[in-house]
């Protein structure tokens, strides 16, 4: 703890999801007057939370209520709209700040890696829940008439973790039991005029080495409306996956009904080598463990084996240039998209104790002015968490009756918002 007469230490974390937030949270926790500010992006916090988390786990999201209490209860700034290497440069922060963490996660799909068609639909999961989400930036792409192309009847998932159950929950499951979450209903119409027909999930892994977690995939094979298959189960596959899918497909019904419309095939052990274009449609090109061949023709192929951060022309983007002895990474920047908002709990609480330590032993010196240093150059767009509550409760006030709240998708919009009550 500070006593009256030292000077507090100042701290900048860049990126206001799960992995900052907690880390802020530990070290306002732990370093009672230090002076800590969130940068984010977005005239909105929370990152992950409000745009990567499928919008039908609204519990998972109910995390933002503690990270509200960290804004307003526990001393620590937000500066929302701020994205450092545009609005400021690094070195500059740098210099102002006692100590840096970067937690921006990592914001694009990874690509297949495989020899793909450029006339083939191809699309990153992570890119496609942002857009549910109501993310703000067009990252699918649009027609003429400004509109999202369909995702059309039959797709493909390549990847099996928690991520593709995700995707693959929110496009089949019927619009009725989407009651009570935030999802983007414009896009979602566009996206997905009706669940789709077929969807084949094609996982590299076999299933005792599934990506997924077991309680995803109980939710998926708990959808009223899919009619779920496996292939690639073999007789001696153990463990929790194995014998819940072997439990499932022993009970399986007859298949494809009115009551289960929607069939998702499961291809474990399946690893896909070439996306071709065939007649309109991406032929996805696989081969299983065994050596045989697979072909699947699809409307779309949504990828989800994961994210980076490697987009060149991205200036907000972190660089091998971002460090020094007082620059920290967290989260999914630091690890690898592996984890969940848990895991990255106890990554940040690591963290935070680092740098606690590194001020005890005088690895880190208070001395930096922090957000003094650059609030000024910063002030004509900062969105303060004041602000982003009035963004919040128009957000709120505006939503239909089955959705908890309607999200601006344009940032001009976000920024009317905060700035006329502001000025009120």
């Amino acid at each position: 703890m500070l006593d009256a007469n030292s000077t507090p230490p100042t701290v900048a974390i860049i990126g206001s999801g799960p992995s900052g937030c907690y880390t802020a949270q530990f070290l306002a926790k732990g370093m009672p007057g230090a002076e800590i500010t969130v940068f984010e992006s977005m005239p909105t916090p929370y990152g992950l939370v409000r745009y990567g988390v499928a919008a039908d786990h609204q519990g998972t999201k109910g995390v933002t209520r503690q990270f509200d209490r960290l804004f307003t209860r526990a001393g620590v700034r937000f500066a929302g709209n701020v994205a450092i290497g545009r609005d400021i440069d690094f070195e500059v922060l740098a210099r102002s700040f006692d100590a840096v963490v970067l937690a921006t996660g990592l914001p694009l799909d990874r690509p297949l890696g495989i020899r793909q068609d450029a006339h083939a639909r191809v699309l990153g999961a992570g890119a496609l829940l942002r857009t549910l989400n109501g993310y703000p930036v067009d990252v699918l792409g649009r027609d003429d008439h400004g509109r999202h192309v369909s995702l059309g009847r039959h797709l493909a998932v390549v990847g099996l973790g928690n991520v593709a159950i995700d995707v693959l929950r929110l496009l089949v499951k019927p619009t009725a039991d989407l009651v009570g979450t935030d999802i983007d209903d414009i896009s979602l119409h566009e996206l997905r005029p009706t669940p789709p027909s077929t969807v084949d999930v094609i996982s590299r892994s076999g299933v005792e080495r599934a990506k997924c977690d077991v309680a995803m995939l109980r939710e998926l094979l708990a959808l009223p409306n899919a009619h779920v298959e496996v292939t690639g189960l073999r007789p001696d596959d153990c463990g929790p996956a194995a014998e819940l899918l072997r439990a499932h497909t022993q009970a399986a019904g007859a298949g494809v009904s009115a009551e289960h419309p929607t069939q998702v095939r499961l291809h474990f052990g399946c690893v896909p080598e070439a996306i071709d274009h065939r007649n309109g449609k991406a032929l996805v090109r696989a081969t299983t463990v065994d050596s045989q061949p697979v072909e699947l023709a699809v409307d779309t192929v949504i990828t989800a084996i994961g994210f980076t951060h490697d987009s060149a022309d991205d200036p907000s983007g972190p660089t091998e240039s971002w460090s020094g002895v007082n620059v920290y990474r967290v989260g999914w920047l630091a690890r690898g998209a592996k984890g969940t908002i848990a895991e990255n709990r106890r990554h940040a609480q690591d963290v935070a104790a680092t740098i606690i330590q590194d001020f005890a032993m005088g690895r880190l010196q208070a001395s930096r002015p922090g957000f003094r240093a650059v609030g000024s150059l910063l002030s004509d767009r900062i969105v303060d968490f004041a602000d982003w509550q009035r963004i919040d409760e128009a957000e709120r006030q505006s939503a239909p009756p089955q959705r908890c709240r309607l999200k601006i998708t344009k940032l001009d919009e976000m920024l009317l918002v905060a700035d006329r009550k502001a000025n009120a």
